[in-house]
């Protein structure tokens, strides 16, 4: 109710047109606030999707860090409404949709045919390998798909080796990603967010 108004179009670009990153964080909310604000979010976004002429170009890339309860497999979230006709038409309008998550189970994979892109890490429960393969074979439809071949893959996958599938390539790709040391503190509380707001109005 307070702040910048969601206007997605607006807070694309600063004003003097200049593209910028906006991050979303919903770590300090409740269950029931982290719902409602992703869907009142992603429904914006939907919106302003529409509103776009068509283009083969790119205009924007929404990214969603740990999907886990936003876009399940067996009930209809808030949340879920406005990604499934992102992932049929986005493409379209010029935007892109990233989705990660740890609980691969947890996915509605039936509804992520349109995805050309897939990044598989290790995985952990063969109920994971189980959702992951259907996910792949019903985005590789008519493209020949050979499961046996995916699943010997994602079984010998090692610590930070990833299964590229890309539909637009003949075979997947595996590669290593490099090491990157990081410090991850966890999420942030309210009282540290509100110290960086305070920070940034003072060099405002």
């Amino acid at each position: 109710l307070t702040g910048d108004p969601l206007d997605i179009g607006q807070m694309l670009h600063t004003s003097a047109g200049k593209p910028r990153a906006l991050i979303f964080s919903i770590s300090h909310l409740s269950d029931a606030e982290r719902m409602f604000f992703t869907a009142l979010l992603l429904n914006e976004i939907l919106g302003w999707m529409r509103m776009q002429p068509g283009t083969s170009s790119l205009r924007a890339i929404l990214y969603i860090d740990e999907i886990f309860g936003y876009f399940p497999s067996v009930k209809n979230p808030p949340s879920k409404a406005p990604l499934l006709p992102m992932f049929k038409q986005a493409r379209a309008f010029g935007l892109r949709v990233v989705l990660s998550t740890q609980n691969p189970v947890d996915l509605d994979y039936k509804r992520l045919a349109n995805t050309g892109t897939w990044f598989i890490g290790r995985l952990q429960t063969e109920q994971d390998k189980e959702r992951v393969l259907g996910g792949l074979e019903g985005a590789s439809a008519g493209t020949g798909f050979d499961r046996g071949q995916a699943s010997e893959i994602l079984a010998k996958l090692g610590q930070r080796v990833f299964l590229l599938h890309n539909v637009h390539e003949n075979e997947p790709a595996i590669f290593q990603s490099r090491w990157v040391l990081s410090y991850l503190r966890g999420p942030m509380t309210r009282e540290q967010i509100k110290l960086l707001v305070a920070a940034r109005k003072e060099q405002e």
